[in-house]
């Protein structure tokens, strides 16, 4: 599968385990996923401790409840530190549709993302994948500390299966940010997953798709978050480039860009001192924040 292929799962895999499955189900091969991923007991116990239960409606902790206790597999994608601004990237979590947008503008992608509601999304990906997402539960903290439990649930038709397979998934997203002595942000992400495979039984998804759907899933998310780096550090640099950029983006509202276009400015102001030094790479590994460390708070639903 090839990097555009890649970068069309990208925006249903953050929120819907049904993109990994679609364009997993047609991948060619790929080199091998990052490391640090894993699927173990501890990690699972963790990510579940990480949800605020008793702040999460009663409807949607029973979704969320019953998603991972059918959960067909877990997965602890590869925990990424990233060169970013935290407030771009807390922004760039509240509004999945700009990076959507923005894709579709460059010609990579052709998934499409629709807000149906207040933090609900519907998306297609063009390639025989639909599904539909949601917040169930979003904490956005300062110097992105952020928590949130994502809902989605869809499907895939095409090859090779000959009938839709459907799916339902439960992700933790979590994040924190260290300023280092250079003056540069370093933001920790860590991702939990949990997918339920419908019409599948457990052994036959670990035999088949489970492999594809965790090389597609580790590569999409280390390729999204080196995207999210790279806008960032060309709004540093080039922030009246980023304001055309907003202006030609389709599907945005324009509060929505009007705030990605100040953020944009903000980022450029409070790293412009440190201009001169050595470039920096679109995304390096730095000491990481211990996620949860200092916890979230009191949540706020948004």
């Amino acid at each position: 599968m090839g990097c555009a292929r890649r970068k069309v799962a990208c925006a249903l895999l953050t929120l819907s385990a049904a993109g990994v499955l679609g364009c997993a189900a047609t991948a060619k091969a790929e080199p091998s996923a990052p490391t640090g991923a894993t699927s173990h007991r501890a990690a699972r116990d963790e990510a579940l401790r990480a949800i605020p239960w008793q702040q999460i409606g009663d409807a949607e902790r029973r979704q969320l409840q019953s998603v991972i206790q059918n959960a067909s597999m877990y997965r602890r994608l590869p925990v990424r530190v990233i060169d970013c601004d935290p407030d771009l990237f807390t922004f760039l979590l509240q509004h999945p549709e700009v990076v959507v947008d923005v894709w579709q503008m460059m010609g990579v992608s052709k998934v499409t993302l629709e807000q149906t509601a207040a933090n609900q999304y519907r998306g297609n990906d063009g390639c025989g994948t639909t599904g539909k997402v949601s917040y169930a539960y979003a904490n956005w903290g300062q110097d992105a500390q952020n928590l949130a439990v994502i809902y989605g649930e869809g499907a895939y038709e095409g090859k090779p299966f000959l009938k839709p397979l459907r799916a339902r998934s439960v992700m933790v997203l979590q994040s924190g940010a260290v300023r280092e002595t250079n003056g540069r942000s370093y933001i920790t992400v860590r991702v939990d997953t949990f997918v339920e495979i419908q019409q599948m039984g457990i052994e036959l998804v670990a035999k088949t798709v489970q492999p594809w759907i965790n090389q597609t899933a580790d590569r999409n998310f280390v390729d999204t978050l080196g995207f999210v780096s790279t806008f960032s550090q060309t709004a540093e640099k080039n922030p009246q480039g980023m304001q055309r950029l907003a202006s030609r983006l389709r599907t945005v509202d324009p509060p929505t860009r009007n705030e990605l276009v100040n953020l944009c400015f903000r980022a450029a102001q409070r790293y412009a001192k440190h201009d001169g030094g050595p470039e920096q790479k679109p995304y390096v590994l730095a000491q990481r924040v211990e996620i949860g460390s200092t916890g979230h708070g009191a949540g706020s639903r948004e």
